[in-house]
């Protein structure tokens, strides 16, 4: 009886608990998906997706908070149109997602709605590597991609954005990246062997003997990043020991124009997409670490340095936070957003003058598991 008892007395806390919820009047919640991210400046996250497909995450440039994603392939390369309306990405796929048939594909999305405007399929020899600004480039008139492979063999493709097509492949032996001419067809590249090598194409599919420059550089004794910026016309590369190779190639061949030693004793440049160029103030920002040695060019940063290219002299010493990727705004006063190696962004308001500061002004944790490149659409 005593049983019987005490299921009858739960039986009518239960009923008499759903009634008084019944009184309750719910407000129903409605979901909606915004059509486009909000209006203002935003900054682009790549994570690579080492453990999985690549994303890029869309965060509101002042505060950091979360605006929204665009879903890519494996191994995904990331850049912004020159006009910041498009997203271009290079990606792989795999038909059974681990294994199976590869189709490479580049995919340019809406940077404001996120959604896909096309896509065009592209040699499987597409380079399956980390994200850097020199294996996805944009010719100087917008018609054309240049798209680094690898098989391990190098070579570049082409694509026909009028067209929708690869147009040809331009094998560049012992060569990485590919950083489009201004004023022509053309892409120069940099070689294990010293050199920048340019190559001349056509929109017929035809292309010309490599222009190989003069040996600049030693990779056996001060090897240099393959992420360069353009700075005044010319190619800037960076060296493991901390000196800057300004490289014109606005010519046949390329050719060195000079080399700015600015690392102090001690210091030396790390990370992946470690610098950013703002143009306005003609200041470069590169990512440092103290204490070098053979093999320490990937590690996180401790300082980020502001180097006038006018004057070419060190103009500020910043904090940094761990940055291995950095990126700079337009406008007349920039702003640097660097991404650490567990996926924290931050932005860095830049006090211009005389001397160059960086003051972090907002930080977003976890934002990727494998942040590798970053982009914003001002």
């Amino acid at each position: 009886m005593k049983n019987k008892a005490i299921t009858a007395l739960s039986l009518l806390a239960v009923l008499g608990g759903q009634a008084g919820a019944q009184e309750v009047d719910l407000e129903p919640e409605t979901l909606v998906v915004e059509e486009r991210i909000s209006e203002g400046e935003h900054v682009y996250v790549m994570d690579m997706g080492i453990s999985g497909p690549s994303s890029i995450t869309v965060l509101n440039a002042d505060d950091l908070s979360l605006e929204g994603n665009i879903g890519a392939g494996n191994f995904s390369q990331m850049l912004m149109s020159p006009d910041k309306s498009s997203v271009y990405t290079s990606s792989v796929f795999m038909s059974r997602y681990t294994y199976g048939d590869v189709e490479a594909v580049v995919t340019e999305w809406d940077s404001q709605a996120l959604t896909a405007k096309r896509e065009i399929i592209v040699s499987n020899k597409l380079a399956q590597t980390l994200s850097q600004r020199g294996v996805l480039n944009l010719s100087s008139d917008g018609g054309y991609l240049v798209v680094q492979n690898a098989t391990p063999a190098t070579s570049v493709s082409i694509v026909d954005l009028t067209e929708n097509k690869e147009l040809v492949e331009i094998p560049t032996p012992g060569c990485w990246t590919a950083y489009p001419a201004l004023d022509d067809m053309a892409f120069s590249t940099l070689c294990g062997d010293g050199t920048v090598v340019k190559y001349s194409y056509a929109a017929d599919g035809s292309f010309g003997d490599p222009a190989r420059s003069d040996k600049i550089f030693d990779a056996d004794t001060n090897p240099v990043f393959g992420n360069a910026v353009r700075v005044g016309g010319n190619l800037v590369y960076v060296s493991y020991a901390g000196a800057l190779l300004v490289v014109d190639d606005s010519a046949d061949t390329p050719t060195l124009v000079k080399t700015i030693e600015f690392a102090e004793e001690g210091w030396a440049p790390s990370g992946y997409n470690l610098m950013g160029y703002h143009e306005p103030s003609q200041t470069l920002f590169i990512t440092m670490h103290s204490n070098p040695f053979d093999g320490s060019h990937k590690l996180p940063a401790e300082e980020i340095w502001a180097i006038n290219m006018e004057s070419e002299t060190v103009v500020g010493r910043s904090e940094a936070n761990g940055e291995g990727n950095i990126t700079v705004s337009g406008g007349d006063v920039p702003a640097v957003f660097g991404v650490d190696h567990l996926g924290g962004v931050r932005r860095y308001e830049v006090t211009l003058g005389d001397t160059v500061s960086l003051t972090k002004a907002a930080e977003s944790e976890g934002v990727a598991f494998f942040a590798t490149i970053l982009s914003t659409d001002y």
